[in-house]
């Protein structure tokens, strides 16, 4: 079941098939360590899992940034923007008419 889903997407089940034939022949072909292997792996892990954290705080900031300034600086209304706020206004009404 797990295969299946796996081979479903080829591109994602050959990736991974020759990524773990890779680490094997590294292991049993030319000699590396378990113990190196693993010491490898968790370094990777843990320099993915970093950059993953530094992309999401940096996201965070700019869009704290983004929306500040949007808050910060209005920019000038035309009637075309009035004339939005009025239906949001309206289609708010009849909404709590509603209810």
């Amino acid at each position: 079941m797990i295969f299946r889903r796996l081979f479903k997407h080829r591109g994602l089940g050959v990736n991974l098939i020759a990524g773990f034939s890779f680490l094997m022949l590294a292991v049993y072909g030319w000699g590396l360590d378990w113990e190196d292997l693993g010491g490898y792996l968790l370094v990777i892990l843990v320099f993915l899992v970093g950059l993953i954290g530094l992309a999401a705080l940096l996201g965070w900031l700019l869009r704290k940034f983004m929306s500040r300034g949007e808050n910060t600086y209005p920019a000038a209304t035309t009637k075309i923007d009035e004339d939005h706020d009025e239906k949001e206004q309206n289609n708010e009404d009849q909404q709590t008419k509603r209810d």
